[in-house]
């Protein structure tokens, strides 16, 4: 014979003092929980949308990101005539660029990296994502650069009219650019043959993209073939720009989720022992009630279940819970340095259902084991001990 349900729900609201504090441990592990998995979330969404699936970017051979990257002019000049690459009003879709990270005061308080890029004055007819929002393009040959929205947010005395000084060289800002939220919006761009100067860069890009001809893929296949077998090619390599992008997303996420998912285990630890205790405690009050249960032919089973749906709803309220206080989060501008580039990237928490469908199976998992051990124990009693000692 079962126990009624409402039973359950009833023992809960009798003992609200302990009831919440194994409510809010379980809420509070889901609320870190759901917040880290949505920051690497939003990271990689961020990464991962950056670039275009039909462009090509060509670095040094072993290199993961363009800072790492070095491709000599020639090089650079014969990439761009290949058959391979796209052509539009008689003009090669290709583009030399070169990268360096400064270090800029970030709003309040501290330093980050940042990641200046050298373009050419076609750039966007090859990064088709990149529109400028406010101002003007910068001009070729002059000291002008545009600025991501995204790192114009994050840093200090950056933004439309201001001006970059590094050193003896100074930079206008005259305009601000989108990029679809991708990691091109936390970047700042000047002239390539400008920068190579100020900073003595001489004849070395970090990188050249271009848009393919055909298929993204397949044009990269059939560049790193011919590479094999041009010596002045030898020392480079081509993959599209959605798998680059895509694997350096690939790094700081799984990172974040390692992290996360160590500090959730600590924390679910004292979640779990918290509910413990609050079953066991609600055993050892309950002796009567249980004793009286068994006597009235309710069996050991039927006990056990009682108890574990009363963790199990615990369990569940602090899901909901948690989950409630973390959508707070969702969309939260923030920002970190990627590893990959070792600069800032600017990018939203992304609370999506998985997150908060995994949030809530794991306190369901802590709410079982919490729950687990007291419910034996309350279904082994004996009638005659349950009465005696009540």
């Amino acid at each position: 014979m079962g126990i009624p349900l409402v039973y359950s729900l009833r023992s809960i609201a009798v003992r609200k003092g302990s009831s919440a504090m194994a409510v809010g441990g379980i809420a509070l592990v889901v609320v870190v929980f759901v917040t880290l998995l949505s920051l690497a979330a939003g990271f990689r969404r961020v990464v991962e949308t950056s670039g275009s699936p039909r462009n090509v970017i060509v670095l040094r051979k072993g290199a993961d990101a363009e800072l790492q990257s070095q491709v000599l002019r020639e090089a650079a000049r014969i990439i761009g005539e290949l058959p391979l690459v796209a052509e539009e009003n008689g003009r090669k879709l290709a583009v030399c660029e070169s990268v360096l990270i400064l270090a800029r005061p970030k709003q309040g308080g501290g330093e980050t990296n940042v990641t200046i890029r050298g373009t050419q004055s076609h750039a966007r007819d090859v990064h088709t994502e990149v529109r400028l929002t406010r101002g003007r393009w910068f001009t070729p040959g002059s000291s002008e650069a545009v600025l991501g929205v995204g790192l114009a947010r994050r840093l200090q005395d950056m933004g439309l009219g201001r001006t970059l000084t590094v050193g003896r060289n100074s930079w206008h800002i005259v305009g601000l650019f989108e990029a679809d939220g991708s990691a091109l919006e936390s970047e700042l761009w000047m002239d390539g043959d400008l920068l190579q100067t100020a900073f003595r860069r001489g004849g070395i890009f970090q990188s050249v993209l271009f848009r393919a001809a055909g298929s993204a893929r397949e044009s990269a296949s059939q560049f790193n073939k011919l590479a094999e077998s041009d010596l002045r090619l030898r020392s480079v390599q081509a993959t599209t720009e959605k798998e680059y992008y895509k694997k350096q997303a690939k790094l700081m996420a799984d990172l974040i989720t390692i992290l996360g998912g160590i500090l959730t285990g600590i924390m679910s630890v004292g979640a779990i022992a918290g509910a413990m205790n609050t079953m066991y405690a609600g055993v050892s009050q309950r002796k009567r009630e249980i004793g009286c249960l068994l006597a009235m032919g309710f069996t050991p089973e039927a006990v056990w279940l009682a108890f574990m749906v009363e963790s199990l709803t615990l369990a569940a309220v602090g899901a909901i819970l948690g989950c409630a206080v973390s959508l707070v989060f969702n969309g939260m501008k923030t920002g970190m340095t990627n590893w990959a580039t070792f600069s800032e990237t600017a990018f939203e928490f992304l609370v999506t259902p998985g997150i908060l469908a995994t949030a809530s199976m794991l306190s369901l998992l802590m709410g079982f084991v919490g729950g687990v051990l007291p419910a034996f124990r309350a279904a082994r009693m004996k009638v005659v001990d349950a009465l005696r000692r009540a």
